[in-house]
Order: C-alpha cells, then sequence, then structure tokens
C-alpha cells in the first residue's frame, strides 16, 4: 500500500509539476463523444487550448484494460489529463465488450472496426473546431494494449491517420505461444476469434493460424510503429513472455521500441513507482519525437 501512495504522489508531482495551472485550466474535456451506432462507442476528448493554435497536432487515443470483457474509459483519465496538460489531445474509448449477449456476433476483428471509426470521428471531430491532425498513437493497458498493438500493427497502412506510434503496457502481444496449456487463454482465444478450439486442433498446429491472426507479434514487418514497452516481472497474468518475444521480433525487422523493465511489479504495475514514472516520462518523450 505505501509503494502504492508513493506511486499516486509521484504521478501527480509529474502530471502537475511541469505543467502548473494548465493542468487545471489549459484543455477541455467533452465527455462521451459518439462514434458508432453501438451504445458502448463512445470517447472521452481532452483537447489543449492551444491545439487550434498549431498548424498541426498529434493525438494520442488510449484503450482501457479488462480482460476485454469489462473496464471503462475513465480508467485512462490520468494518462489522458497528463498528456493534455503537457499540450498533446488525448481521448480514452469504450468499446464492444465480451458477455454473454455479445457472444453470438463478438470477435476482436470486430473491436479493431471500432477503433477504425473511433480514429476516424476523433479526426472529424477535432476538424469541426477548426484543429488539425494527421498523426496518431495508439495505447493502453493489458487488454487494451493487445487490441492497440493488434489495430496499430495490423492496419495501419488503411487507419484514417497516421499511426506514430504505440503504447504497450503489460499487453499479451504472443497468443500463440501463451495458449498451450493455459485453459482460459484458449477460453479467450475462442472468444477472441469467434471459433471453437479443440485439444486436437493445438496439438496438430491447425490452429496455429488462427491464433497468430490475434497475436500482435504475427503481424510485425519493417513498417511497424514504433512501441513503448512497460511490462512486470511479476506479471503472472500476462507473462513475461509477451514482452519478450515482442522485443525479439522488433529487433529482427529494425523497429525503434524502448522497453521499461518492472522487476518488482506484478500485472498492475505498481510496485515500481520510480520506473512507473520512468514509463510516464518516455510516453512524453515519445510525444515529442514522433508527432
Amino acid at each position: 500500500m505505501k509503494k502504492f501512495i508513493i506511486g499516486i504522489c509521484l504521478f501527480f508531482l509529474l502530471l502537475i509539476g511541469a505543467g502548473g495551472l494548465k493542468y487545471f485550466l489549459g484543455y477541455s474535456v467533452f465527455r462521451d463523444v459518439s462514434y458508432g451506432e453501438a451504445k458502448a462507442c463512445v470517447m472521452d476528448v481532452y483537447i489543449p487550448k492551444r491545439a487550434s493554435r498549431r498548424e498541426n497536432n498529434g493525438c494520442v487515443l488510449l484503450i482501457h484494460g479488462g480482460s476485454w470483457s469489462g473496464g471503462d474509459k475513465r480508467e485512462e483519465e490520468l494518462k489522458c489529463r497528463l498528456l493534455a496538460s503537457h499540450g498533446y489531445i488525448a481521448a480514452s474509448v469504450n468499446y464492444t465488450l465480451w458477455s454473454e449477449q455479445t457472444a453470438a456476433e463478438y470477435t476482436v476483428f470486430g473491436v479493431l472496426d471500432e477503433l477504425d471509426t473511433a480514429l476516424g470521428e476523433l479526426k472529424s471531430f477535432l476538424g469541426d473546431k477548426g484543429i488539425s491532425t494527421d498523426k496518431a498513437a495508439i495505447g493502453g493497458y493489458s487488454a487494451g494494449a493487445h487490441l492497440a498493438m493488434l489495430y496499430s500493427y495490423s492496419r495501419a497502412d488503411t487507419a484514417p491517420m497516421e499511426i506514430a506510434f504505440t503504447l504497450n503496457m503489460a499487453g499479451p502481444s504472443d497468443v500463440c505461444s501463451a495458449v498451450l496449456g493455459n485453459e482460459m487463454t484458449v477460453r479467450i482465444a475462442q472468444r477472441l476469434t469467434g471459433k471453437e478450439i479443440s485439444e486436437d486442433m493445438l496439438l496438430s498446429g491447425e490452429a496455429d493460424q488462427l491464433l497468430a491472426s490475434i497475436s500482435p507479434v504475427s503481424y510485425v514487418n519493417e513498417n511497424t510503429p514504433p512501441t513503448l514497452i512497460d511490462h512486470g516481472g511479476r506479471d503472472d497474468v500476462v507473462p513475461l513472455g509477451n514482452a519478450e518475444a515482442l522485443i525479439e521480433r522488433l529487433r529482427e525487422y529494425s523497429v525503434e521500441h524502448e522497453y521499461i523493465y518492472m522487476k518488482a511489479s506484478n500485472h498492475m504495475l505498481i510496485q515500481n513507482p520510480i520506473k512507473r514514472m520512468e514509463y510516464l516520462k518516455a510516453t512524453l518523450e515519445y510525444c515529442k519525437a514522433y508527432f
């Protein structure tokens, strides 16, 4: 608990220290901006007041975690406020979650379609306010990081805005290797693909292509956007091997990346407050470098 409190204090020092009163007065927040027909398709948009005076702006779209079946956009609010206080447009999205009610038609590819629409609507929403933007970063935590990577790596060529970089906090990047021998991961893979995956399919290799389709590492190539990675050494929800497999693939294709290794942290990433602060600083540095 003490480390958690220290981490929160450090976060607010970073948030307010460099921005001063701009943290409170330097941006506007627009709640529940609709970007699609589904009830879940809404986002909160944080716009720095000086954005309209710039010739062009970068924006960061953040995706909450929750095992693809829970969570809410407000979980990313502090990061959005941090970004906005430093002059960057930020948005946090809700999206269709897996549930018993949505199970019949749910796939992760449908969620990627929603993210595609969200980026297009964000660009239009900003344009209506006289704000020009043509570059976006996409990031998230856990399941949100998985969605961010999967979208950035597989749809960068067709996205409504150029994908400048990707932010990955404890995201599953390699479902292919993580799925073997893990009943929960098999269940998640079935939810994400909408396909039944049998043990025989896993053992024979028949499921490999299906699993690769939802594994961000499968889409890495020489054109993959730069990626900032944050992962805990004691993560027992998304094993550290996911980050290691991603880094290996990024190196293979000479993709720019940075890795913040939080040795003492579990999946919540709160046990290393200094490293957490390092990740937030790196996020701002990525914004400065790639926008």
